[in-house]
């Protein structure tokens, strides 16, 4: 008798079981280029002293980067982690009084990406962290690392083929820079608007 309430007992789990459908749970690498176009402002004052400047990149603007990522779907949406690196961003614009000039490069951020798979497009946003590298040309010996940012955007990939893809993402920085050798201290505002081409394996 136990036997038999045991067997029915299992027969009806495996039918409820049956009867709900589970989650479909896919998992994609993926690699590529992207095309970026960067807007760098600047303000900036020395330590103790009312001596602003203001300033803003006209050079190196157009730059190329390279990304990698992993991306976790649960039915269509979508949690993923990315990794870019970006050799060039920007090059500060010459001001009155302002000796050399300020360099941006050696860009590398690491993202969280969220969001949601609709037929062959997939909408996102993203929050991450990253790190530059500021070289100015009048005090060689006072290069800062800009170390552990915040980055945010958003962005839509399309897919063109089962294993290839293009997107366009926007993205938003802020972060500050201390001179230590000039004393001076700079905010720079980052706009970056990336046309990617990605491979899926």
């Amino acid at each position: 008798m136990k036997i038999l309430k045991f067997f029915l007992v299992f027969l009806f789990l495996t039918s409820r079981l049956n009867a709900i459908e589970l989650p479909k749970i896919d998992t994609k690498f993926y690699l590529g280029i992207y095309k970026s176009i960067d807007k760098l402002t600047a303000g900036a004052k020395q330590h103790n002293f009312d001596i602003p400047y203001y300033t803003s990149t006209d050079a190196e603007k157009k730059n190329l980067g390279f990304f990698l990522g992993y991306n976790f779907y649960l039915d269509n949406f979508l949690l993923g982690l990315e990794t870019s690196f970006q050799e060039n961003i920007g090059k500060d614009t010459a001001v009155p009084t302002f000796d050399g000039s300020v360099t941006y490069e050696k860009l590398r951020e690491v993202k969280f990406n969220f969001g949601y798979n609709y037929n062959d497009f997939v909408f996102f946003t993203y929050l991450g962290t990253g790190d530059a590298h500021p070289v100015w040309t009048a005090y060689q010996n006072d290069p800062t690392f800009i170390r552990e940012y915040w980055t945010r955007g958003f962005g839509i990939d399309y897919k063109l083929t089962e294993n290839y893809f293009i997107g366009l993402n926007f993205d938003v920085t802020t972060f500050d820079i201390n001179y230590l050798t000039s004393n001076y201290v700079e905010e720079v505002q980052k706009q970056s608007t990336r046309l990617r081409f990605g491979y899926l394996f």
